[in-house]
């Protein structure tokens, strides 16, 4: 059994800070697992904060995991290995490790929780 270096703890949306960490038009809020984990694994919310001018841009992230459950709204996404999908609230999608993907639009109310491992990682923006 591996030793503990944190303890558990509540992460209350009342706190929440909200921070423009990766892409302008998305706000990210930290749930506090990268810390809680030292690193290990990353979890946020992620929500529209401006509304969808086109895609995103063809990227790829160095990763080990990568989950997604969309919370509220919907998007029209690209996978390289399984074409386009659309996802509407209550959709969850794996994204293979380094897998080439976009997000094509997305509504105005569009809020997901990211799941990721590691917590940091590259990412590489890609021309498709």
């Amino acid at each position: 059994m591996t030793e503990k270096t944190t303890k558990s703890f509540a992460a209350h949306a009342k706190d929440a800070r909200w921070g423009r960490d990766l892409r302008p038009y998305f706000a990210y809020r930290d749930l506090g697992i990268k810390d809680a984990t030292e690193g290990k694994v990353l979890a946020h919310i992620i929500r529209a904060e401006q509304p969808c001018d086109g895609p995103m841009g063809y990227h790829s992230h160095a990763l080990d995991f990568q989950m997604v459950y969309l919370i509220s709204g919907w998007a029209q996404l690209y996978f390289e290995d399984i074409g386009e999908v659309r996802v509407e609230a209550g959709d969850a999608w794996y994204q293979a490790p380094g897998v080439r993907h976009e997000v094509l639009e997305y509504s105005d109310d569009w809020q997901v929780l990211e799941v990721t491992m590691p917590a940091e990682f590259e990412t590489h923006d890609e021309v498709r």
